[in-house]
């Protein structure tokens, strides 16, 4: 998993489009078969079409960067200190921003365009209208969860993303303090604004939204024990500046007085709207409970999989894949040493998987509990992703010159954070990508499982795809932030498996915790379309991933409740690792002794993020030029 911190155009938008345009949204068609037509144009016409786009393009990216200074900062553009703006009329404002884009792709002779036109026309098509296609559901989601929001950004930009070069960067530092108040003010109006329509989180993610916001206004300047996060931050950038004692004590006095005046009401506030609202949630909420759940459902499911796939399908899908890889394991028992496999007459495609299961985790290395496990948790992470970096060029031609920086989790966060993610780097490779990873989470793989997880959210997984995209100056620049779910998690599911082929897993342990792995994504895939579309209680989805995986009942509950907060959002992994290993093939058939493994990889990462349809069409595109 990765975080994205950019202006999405997923941004809900206000209800103020109307439902004839909603229900009649211009569906993507095709780009082969406008790409096949041949028609004659005057080359003022094309001049005037591709001057249009491009400029369109343009401004469509300076759009994001002008109405997201948090965008700004995660791509270390200086200028803006502000945060974004979260206000209802700020969602009317970008609701009508995106139809004026519309409108004006729209009057473009698309058909003039060069091909690579074509392709950024038809992705920034499809992008604004999708996220128009969300706005009779602008409530249905949670600006807070267990998995993050507003109250663990605000510290994460501030101590991540906002710089202090010099005097005047602490002032903008202090002035980004002193907006929280403004921030959260249109973060509870949000959260007020769901309820009146019905929709409030569920109730097990107030304690974590709880814990994680009391957590930033401990310790000093707000009481004696400790340093709260922020304050450390800014004490430590003014201290690497070295100013003069005078200066520093000036600006540590301006902060200090932000943090106290602004900073800590505003977090009281939150606090208290949060414990309040938390009597008033209900205890389950899957989609289909919310208004018109259904139809929302499907739509985050195409979104996530940029597929046309019904609930149906994808979990039959999953039932499918979870066979598959469980007989995938299944081969691997008698290596293992697993004792009922060295018996006479012991037949592998008979072996009941849970017993199995049982005996590796308790048989399983892990990192012991202790602030040397966590040292040598991070330290076994940083290796696997320095040993797999020298092994990149067997199955890549282009490999990015961003680095990538291991990190654990800052002590503040490691209670909410996940195990391990990703943080993408700058747009101008000024700021690594970082793979963190959380010490205070140490024990709760077994070690064999790390490999597969270093190799997912960093090489060859999301660093690459990522940072290649980054530093692509042929697309434009729109193009170098956009991501698709499924193409992104895709490419890092099925990193983990290519990772094998390049010498990654040292181990038929480590295999196992790579198809452990993949299993873990193709059972979210019966569980989220469970839970959501086809009536499942949170009993019923627990009792499946207990039967299935070697996974833990507390870990399986922390699973569900993340797929009850972001329906649709896990379908997508497997889904899109899917549609990848099938280009693969279909192009190895195609070219036979001629595939070059190198040159796949360059076809599918080359463009920035797909759909997984266009990328079809990237790739048939590719073995059509072979062919001539």
């Amino acid at each position: 998993m990765f975080y994205k911190h950019i202006f999405s155009t997923t941004f809900k938008a206000s209800a103020l489009i109307a439902t004839s345009f909603i229900l009649t949204a211009c569906q993507l068609t095709p780009l082969k078969s406008q790409v096949a037509e041949v028609e004659v144009f005057e080359q003022a016409d094309i001049e005037k079409a591709q001057l249009q786009a491009q400029e369109i393009f343009q401004q469509f990216y300076q759009y994001q960067l002008d109405n997201s200074p948090v965008l700004r900062s995660s791509l270390a553009i200086p200028g803006q200190f502000e945060w974004d703006d979260i206000s209802i009329e700020a969602e009317q404002q970008h609701n009508e921003a995106l139809q004026e884009f519309r409108q004006r792709l729209i009057n473009i002779m698309q058909p003039a365009l060069n091909s690579k036109d074509q392709l950024s026309y038809e992705l920034l098509l499809q992008d604004i209208e999708e996220s128009l296609l969300f706005t009779p559901f602008q409530h249905h989601s949670y600006p807070l969860s267990q998995m993050g929001g507003w109250h663990t950004r605000v510290p994460n930009v501030l101590i991540n993303y906002q710089e202090i070069n010099d005097i005047q960067g602490a002032h903008d530092y202090i002035e980004r303090i002193k907006g929280v108040p403004h921030l959260f003010n249109d973060l509870i109006s949000q959260l007020e604004k769901s309820e009146e329509t019905g929709i409030i989180a569920p109730a097990f993610v107030y304690p974590s939204i709880i814990a994680a916001a009391e957590n930033v206004i401990k310790g000093a300047p707000f009481t004696r024990q400790g340093n709260s996060p922020i304050w450390k931050d800014f004490n430590d950038k003014i201290e690497a500046l070295d100013l003069y004692q005078s200066s520093n004590k000036v600006l540590i006095k301006k902060a200090k007085r932000a943090m106290t005046r602004s900073l800590l009401p505003a977090y009281k506030d939150l606090i208290k709207f949060l414990k309040q609202q938390q009597a008033r949630a209900p205890e389950f909420q899957v989609a289909s409970d919310l208004p018109n759940g259904a139809e929302y459902y499907q739509l985050l499911l195409k979104s996530h999989t940029t597929t046309d796939l019904t609930a149906d399908q994808i979990h039959a899908t999953g039932l499918s894949e979870v066979s598959r890889i469980q007989q995938k394991i299944r081969a691997l028992i008698k290596s293992l040493g697993y004792p009922k496999a060295q018996e006479e007459g012991f037949d592998s495609n008979l072996v009941e998987l849970k017993p199995f299961f049982t005996w590796m985790e308790n048989n399983a290395e892990r990192f012991e509990k202790t602030p040397q496990g966590q040292s040598d948790f991070v330290a076994y992470q940083r290796d696997k992703v320095a040993a797999m970096s020298m092994r990149l060029h067997t199955s890549f031609s282009t490999l990015p010159t961003t680095p990538i920086v291991v990190r654990p989790v800052a002590e503040y966060r490691q209670q909410s954070a996940p195990i391990a993610f990703y943080e993408q780097p700058a747009m101008d490779g000024s700021r690594p990508g970082f793979y963190y990873v959380n010490p205070a989470r140490q024990h709760d793989l077994p070690k064999y499982r790390l490999a597969a997880l270093a190799y997912h959210e960093a090489l060859p997984g999301h660093h690459m795809q990522i940072a290649l995209a980054r530093e692509n100056t042929e697309l434009p620049n729109f193009r170098r932030l956009m991501g698709f779910t499924a193409y992104s998690e895709g490419w890092a599911l099925y990193a983990e498996k290519l990772a094998d082929e390049m010498g990654g897993y040292t181990s038929d342990e480590e295999r196992y915790g790579q198809l452990i792995m993949e299993l873990w994504r193709a059972v979210r895939l019966v569980i989220d379309t469970g839970l959501h579309a086809k009536g499942w209680s949170q009993q019923q989805a627990l009792e499946y991933r207990l039967a299935n995986t070697p996974f833990s009942e507390q870990d399986s509950i922390k699973a569900i409740e993340r797929y009850l907060v972001m329906p649709g959002q896990a379908t997508s992994y497997k889904i899109g690792s899917i549609e990848i290993e099938r280009l693969r093939k279909k192009a190895q058939k195609s070219l036979g002794r001629d595939f070059s493994l190198a040159e796949f990889h360059s076809v599918i990462l080359g463009q920035g993020a797909l759909p997984l349809d266009i990328l079809e069409q990237q790739v048939d595109l590719w073995l059509e030029s072979k062919d001539s």
